[in-house]
């Protein structure tokens, strides 16, 4: 068993690496900015679940979940990824998986041979970005992740073995609750260029405090929640064709990112 679970892991890990080797340079450039690792690790989450102190401990001293050792016992705790790897947790836990279970899937998640870079990072972007993916848990916490399209495939073919499916934008939504991820900003390309990756993450997303987009000379509109842009026509226009002179995003407290068409 423990030689089946070592070489499960090598073609893990080489899976990765394929998704990897074959993602354009620009997505990679995005998933590793200073923006990015700000978003995701940087800012720090309570817990959303009713789970006592003394559960989450026992499952940090397990390596089901993981907390930075300068966060330890504070209440905002978990960077957004992890955060999202809890809730996926308790919801699995409603199921009856066992926790050597999701250590498992943990592991698939989360290791890998390549810095700042890993299935669940990836899997979350892919989902906010472009393309909705669930996350499949087999027996003994073994994993895939597929879009939800080649899924239901998958199943009415009957082809997958017995699992529990979690739709990953349910827990992504969780982090992000002025999130617009049923609108379609329709910007072109947008795979092709991390600046406009970059605005649709915060647009898709609602992680900002506000947007000023820069149309032209004398012309600003701010933005405050993406939700209403799709009621704007000349906002949706400038967005989508790219013509605008710049967008500034309003973060967080001194964290702003200019973006320029």
């Amino acid at each position: 068993m423990q030689k089946n679970n070592i070489l499960y892991d090598k073609i893990n890990q080489n899976a990765l690496r394929e998704i990897y080797d074959e993602l354009p340079d620009s997505f990679i450039n995005f998933t590793d900015s200073d923006i990015m690792d700000y978003c995701l690790h940087q800012i720090k989450v309570g817990t959303k679940s009713e789970q006592s102190a003394r559960v989450l401990n026992s499952w940090i001293n397990n390596d089901i979940i993981f907390v930075n050792e300068a966060d330890k016992g504070k209440i905002r705790r978990f960077d957004r990824l992890e955060s999202i790897w809890l809730s996926i947790i308790i919801e699995a836990r409603k199921f009856g998986i066992p926790l050597e279970s999701l250590k498992q899937t943990r592991k698939d998640l989360t290791e890998s041979p390549i810095q700042n870079f890993s299935l669940l990072k990836f899997s979350v972007l892919d989902t906010i970005l472009r393309v909705p993916k669930t996350l499949l848990i087999f027996e003994g916490g073994f994993t895939n992740i597929m879009s939800l399209e080649i899924y239901t495939h998958f199943i009415s073919k009957g082809l997958l073995p017995t699992h529990i499916n979690f739709k990953l934008q349910d827990f992504i939504a969780l982090e992000f609750p002025n999130n617009a991820f049923e609108l379609d900003f329709k910007i072109q390309d947008a795979y092709e260029n991390t600046e406009k990756m970059t605005l649709l993450y915060f647009l898709k997303t609602g992680d900002y405090k506000s947007i000023k987009l820069h149309i032209k000379e004398g012309d600003v509109r701010l933005i405050e929640d993406s939700n209403l842009v799709i009621k704007n026509m000349g906002l949706m226009n400038a967005i989508s064709s790219w013509s605008f002179n710049k967008a500034e995003i309003f973060v967080d407290d001194g964290v702003t990112v200019t973006i320029t068409s």
